[in-house]
């Protein structure tokens, strides 16, 4: 024990150090904290800055607590250990010479010793293993992944229809989407993507228009945005209150 304090009486300074750096960083915390509480707009986050006020505040109470020991250990308790420290680190003088008995050996009278005679090896010699026979493989040929087939999509409103991509077409680089966008109260159609087959929601926006289109140009899709894999097109056209009919949507596979 004695050897434990004197210890942390001799790092006692990297000690102190180690705390003040620790307490840096808590007055640094705290700014922060009265930062963000002056900045909260919800309840949470104001009972969020209080708690991390708590915990600066309970960090720094065992800092104190840790440089106080650290002190008494090394101002008082190290004094009053140093005698025993010092005994305890002195050599033990050797014990006096004691004269080891000599023991004096009996005599031992020699036992006749037995030596087995050599007899014939009557084992048969070991047999030779089998010649290996080459065996011939025959590699099998991996079977190619059938490739789905590309047909039109089926729309259920004919004032937005996707002609091209098909459903299931492979595609890759700028790719010019053809299409119908039109409505009685016509205001703007959009087409957007999502990862999948058959997205239900996930849709970000790649391209738009403000004019109505029949067969035509829709607007030319970028894959290489895209990573490859299959993903789900749709287009929505708006009306002017804001309302669309059921949107088009087709499955492309995007290979760059």
């Amino acid at each position: 024990m004695g050897i434990v304090i004197q210890t942390i009486a001799t790092y006692a300074p990297w000690i102190y150090a180690v705390c003040g750096l620790a307490a840096l960083y808590q007055l640094y915390r705290i700014w922060q904290v009265r930062a963000e509480r002056k900045q909260a707009v919800f309840s949470l986050e104001r009972e969020k800055a209080i708690q991390d006020t708590y915990s600066i505040f309970a960090v720094a109470l065992a800092l104190v607590l840790i440089m106080g020991f650290t002190y008494f250990l090394s101002n008082t308790l190290a004094q009053a250990v140093e005698p025993l420290v010092a005994e305890s680190l002195s050599p033990t003088p050797p014990l006096p010479f004691m004269p080891t008995p000599t023991n004096t050996p009996l005599p031992v009278t020699p036992t006749p010793t037995w030596t087995p005679t050599p007899m014939g090896n009557n084992n048969p010699p070991p047999a030779e293993p089998p010649t290996p026979v080459p065996v011939a493989v025959v590699e099998t040929p991996p079977t190619p992944t059938p490739i789905p087939m590309v047909v039109a999509p089926i729309c259920p409103d004919t004032r937005a229809l996707l002609l091209r991509p098909g459903e299931n077409e492979v595609v890759s680089g700028v790719v010019n989407v053809i299409g119908t966008a039109t409505h009685e109260r016509f205001q703007y159609y959009k087409l957007e993507v999502a990862p999948g087959a058959g997205a239900a929601g996930g849709f970000n926006y790649v391209g738009g228009g403000n004019s109505p289109v029949v067969n035509n140009f829709l607007m030319a899709l970028d894959t290489y945005g895209l990573g490859n894999g299959v993903w789900s097109l749709r287009l929505i056209v708006v009306d002017q209150t804001g309302n669309f009919p059921p949107p088009c949507q087709v499955t492309i596979i995007v290979q760059n």
